[in-house]
């Protein structure tokens, strides 16, 4: 009867015996491969000795950065390295590998000290491309510490070269970060240009004020402001006093008696009269006031003032006419002392002094307009030059900011100088350059490096064999990872190891026959189907071996049927000779019979009684077959293909064992296989032929821990 098939079991994860069988079955090649990095290693460490070094280390505190275009001073701020050193650390990193750093030192060395003797051109660029080749920049984990390794043949130059290169990256640090030589240029260079306009613009401010005859805008036009509010004032006043005066003295003028003159003395002055005297008290009024005018405008102006020039030419003019008047008439002084000498009074008024100041209050109302004109003629003009002067003042202010600016910015950059003479003060020296001397931990790092990579390349070569180039199946584990079908049994390669392949034919015969009673399957006789993939796989030894393990076992009969032209299973009991068909087996046993159990016949695809009306003539023979007392038929059938009989004739056998060789059959061949056979219905099960155990014993009980 018919089974359902088994369902198909979940390919098995890759496992440290998967990893033990490459290696093992790969071993010449992981041997080869590092034997050959051993050789590599032993000639570099025979050709060249491990080379002299001198190392030094760094400690970077913290970085100065300008953030206004590289300018120090109070633009100037510490950055401190992060813990990791991802940042700054790497910057300062860069900067000591970089070329500038490699042609400073070729050029302070020596191109000839650096490439010595017989090594070519002497020049600049070979020797920096030497340093760079030989110097080795590390910094130390979770720290703001920068290791320094200069490597050389020659012992006397590994020293000064490190020696060079730090002093050379400090430089180049301050040059980097502050740039302070470039930057005391341009602050020098701007400094003086601004003192230069500063100067400028203060000598045309002093031009406009001279024009203008100010010290300050802003006070001289308070000061004209106040005046003509004060002259106003006095004017105001004058003419009222002016007006009550006039009223006064006309009323007296009525009631006081004629005046008589006062005869002068023979041979002295001419004589004083009115007029005379109401002139000369004028001229003193004016004077007084002029004099107070001018201290007052002194307190404001500067000498050179137009004002003050005018004011001092009315005193002089108003002096001149005093003294004229003063030596004409001596007696003026005693006069305008002595009250007898006065006319006669009204009621006890002088009329004539009334009269005098009457004069006089109209000449300082003249005098006061025109101080009024004069006044506001030179605030106009102080208005004109109002917009010239306060823009030179703006320009001034600013052009005197920039120039403290950028003078305190010269001085911060010359004390920085001064401080650290170009020198990187942020940076200290905890170990400066050693003496030369061979590293050989270095060296055995990359002799190992060396020799490991050989044995990594042998390793990695055997992986990519096993998992992207062979696409063969190899190990049982494969047969359930590729085709997913239970495995009967694994045979190995009798040629390689030397083992009983009887001994394994039995054990296929004792799992063939658990199978069929765990099954129920009771029917006889049973049918069996061994075939393969290639010609080579095994499946005629198999077919053979089979049918004579199952013959030694039990009452009934067992026959093997060769369905591969004769060319298979008969020649192994033949010996050469023609065996007999299967028709003539239905007829007569004894021709086929090889032993007393054992009965042999051969059926090729291309026989005539077969081949023809395929599957109807094997359905009539199917029931002569059933109805024999054969215990097992066992088919020896030809490869599984698309144009092969074998998945047509697979749907009558109750099993079908798909023999594989191991490491020939490609898994794709096989899985089409697989599904051509699983197309028909048929039972399969798989015989892994000729596998090989790459691992010893002994690592598979020390790994495995099997027995």
């Amino acid at each position: 009867m018919n089974l359902p098939p088994p369902p198909l079991l979940p390919a098995p994860a890759t496992s440290f015996h998967d990893i033990l069988y490459v290696l093992f079955r790969h071993k010449w090649k992981i041997i080869i491969c590092a034997a050959l990095g051993f050789s590599a290693a032993s000639a570099i460490y025979l050709k060249r000795p491990p080379p002299f070094q001198s190392e030094a280390k760094l400690f970077i505190r913290y970085v100065l950065e300008n953030s206004n275009s590289g300018m120090p001073g109070n633009d100037t701020k510490a950055v401190s390295p992060d813990q990791r050193g991802d940042t700054i650390i790497n910057t300062e990193v860069a900067i000591l590998g970089s070329t500038d750093i490699a042609d400073q030192v070729a050029d302070s060395v020596g191109p000839d000290k650096i490439l010595g003797k017989g090594k070519g051109p002497k020049d600049r660029d070979h020797a920096s491309a030497l340093i760079q080749q030989g110097l080795v920049v590390e910094p130390l984990p979770r720290s703001s510490v920068i290791r320094l390794t200069f490597e050389s043949q020659d012992p006397t130059l590994v020293q000064p070269v490190l020696t060079a290169i730090v002093d050379a990256y400090l430089k180049k640090h301050v040059e980097v970060h502050r740039a302070m030589g470039a930057v005391g240029d341009f602050l020098s260079q701007e400094t003086d240009q601004l003192r230069s306009r500063l100067s400028q613009t203060e000598d045309d401010l002093r031009k406009a004020k001279d024009k203008a005859g100010i010290i300050s805008l802003d006070d001289s036009k308070k000061a004209y402001a106040e005046q003509v509010s004060k002259i106003r004032g006095d004017i105001y006043a004058a003419e009222a006093e002016l007006a009550e005066r006039s009223a006064t003295l006309g009323d007296l003028a009525k009631l006081a008696p004629p005046a008589k003159a006062v005869a002068p003395k023979a041979g002295t002055e001419p004589p004083i009269n009115t007029a005379v005297t109401n002139e000369y008290r004028d001229t003193c009024g004016r004077l007084e006031w002029l004099q107070k005018n001018e201290q007052q405008l002194l307190l404001l102006y500067t000498d050179q003032n137009q004002r003050v020039k005018d004011v001092r030419a009315q005193i002089a003019d108003i002096e001149g006419i005093k003294q004229k008047i003063e030596d004409k008439y001596p007696g003026l002084l005693q006069f305008t002392a002595t009250p007898s000498a006065a006319p006669a009074a009204a009621n006890g008024i002088d009329l004539a002094a009334e009269s005098a100041r009457l004069d006089g209050l109209q000449t300082k109302i003249k005098v006061l307009n025109s101080e009024l004109d004069q006044i506001r003629k030179e605030a106009g003009n102080i208005d004109q030059l109002e917009g010239t002067i306060s823009d030179l003042q703006r320009q001034k202010d600013l052009e005197e900011e920039n120039y403290k600016y950028y003078a305190v910015h010269l001085e911060a950059n010359r004390i920085d100088e001064a401080l650290g003479s170009g020198r990187a003060l942020n940076i200290a020296e905890i170990q400066t350059p050693t003496p030369p001397r061979v590293d050989v931990t270095r060296e055995w790092k990359l002799l190992g490096g060396i020799a490991g990579g050989g044995l990594l390349l042998g390793v990695l070569w055997a992986f990519l064999i096993e998992f992207y180039f062979d696409h063969s199946i190899r190990r049982p584990q494969d047969v359930e990872r590729m085709l997913r079908i239970p495995l009967f049994l694994s045979i190995p390669d009798f040629g390689s190891n030397g083992h009983n392949r009887q001994v394994f034919h039995e054990t296929l015969r004792d799992r063939l026959i658990e199978y069929f009673e765990s099954r129920s399957l009771t029917h006889k006789p049973k049918l069996l189907a061994v075939t393969g993939v290639g010609r080579s796989s095994g499946v005629t030894t198999t077919a053979a071996g089979l049918a004579k393990c199952l013959s030694e076992t039990g009452d009934g009969n067992v026959l093997l049927v060769d369905m591969t032209l004769g060319q298979g299973s008969t020649k192994q009991f033949y010996k050469g000779s023609t065996s007999p068909k299967l028709d003539q087996l239905l007829d007569t046993r004894e021709t086929a019979m090889v032993n007393d159990k054992l009965f042999v016949v051969g059926e090729g695809p291309n026989s005539d009684r077969l081949s023809r009306a395929l599957p109807s003539r094997f359905n009539q023979l199917v029931p002569k077959l059933k109805a024999s007392d054969f215990d097992y038929i066992i088919f020896d059938m030809p490869p599984v293909n698309q144009i092969s009989i074998t998945p047509r004739l697979a749907g009558f056998m109750d099993m079908v064992l798909l023999v594989v060789e191991s490491e020939q059959t490609d898994r794709e061949i096989a899985r089409q296989a697989v599904e051509l056979l699983a197309s028909s219905k048929a039972h399969v099960g798989v015989v892994l032929n000729k596998s090989r155990n790459y691992m010893p014993l002994k690592a598979q009980h020390d790994f495995l821990g099997t027995d």
